[in-house]
């Protein structure tokens, strides 16, 4: 994972693998879902404790029911988040290369204006040219400024859409309609920690809209975990 020394944090934390991996994750345990067999039916003899039994079986694949198609917008979301923090890491650490650069500008304007001062103090002739010294050392700093400035543009865009993401997990774990996806080319710096949409996924996971059933083994914590790490 690239440490950013550069810029001094990471706008776009995240992994593109980690993410793409969940989607699998999704997409295998939305067709394990859906081949599940549903329920025999009780003959009548069996008694009323084989028939409670039967009726909660029942209940639980009525639950199960909308699961996988629910699993399987996940899967495509995700498969889409993948795509775009790809974009982030890279613009994350062109960022950073130009930050690098940036503030070994900044170290030689400054040694640049250290130097003109100390010669200005023996002979007014250098004046000129620590003046100049200075205007170099703004500049420069002017352009660490506009960097800074670009990776916490890249921060916010990435927070605003990792919210999206958890909003468009809730919206399916509720069974409310999808939000209308945005237009992805004018992201040319986004995306956020991926804590909120972990825990927005792992409830989706879980949730049923009948009786509460156990999700695949491993689905929840492997989808939060690939979601909420760095």
């Amino acid at each position: 994972m690239a440490e950013f020394r550069g810029l001094g944090f990471d706008p776009a934390p995240g992994s593109p693998d980690a993410v793409a991996e969940a989607a699998r994750r999704c997409t295998e345990a939305a067709t394990r879902l859906a081949e599940t067999p549903a329920p025999g039916e009780i003959p009548e003899w069996a008694g009323r404790s084989a028939q409670a039994l039967a009726n909660r079986a029942r209940n639980a694949a009525a639950a199960i029911t909308t699961l996988p198609d629910a699993m399987r917008t996940a899967a495509t979301v995700l498969d889409g988040w993948a795509g775009t923090l790809v974009a982030h890491r890279r613009r994350a650490e062109e960022l950073d290369g130009r930050a690098t650069a940036a503030r070994r500008a900044v170290v030689d304007a400054e040694d640049d204006v250290e130097r003109a001062e100390t010669a200005a103090q023996f002979s007014a002739a250098h004046q000129g040219e620590l003046t100049a010294a200075r205007t170099r050392l703004a500049a420069r700093r002017d352009d660490l400024d506009r960097v800074l400035g670009e990776a916490r543009d890249l921060e916010r865009a990435h927070t605003t859409e990792a919210a999206r993401i958890a909003e468009r997990l809730r919206a399916l774990g509720d069974g409310a309609p999808l939000p209308s996806a945005p237009d992805f080319r004018s992201l040319t710096t986004e995306l956020e920690s991926f804590e909120g949409a972990g825990r927005e996924l792992g409830v989706t996971v879980a949730r049923t809209p009948v009786t509460p059933v156990t999700p695949p083994p491993g689905a929840v914590s492997a989808f939060a975990a690939a979601l909420g790490g760095r």
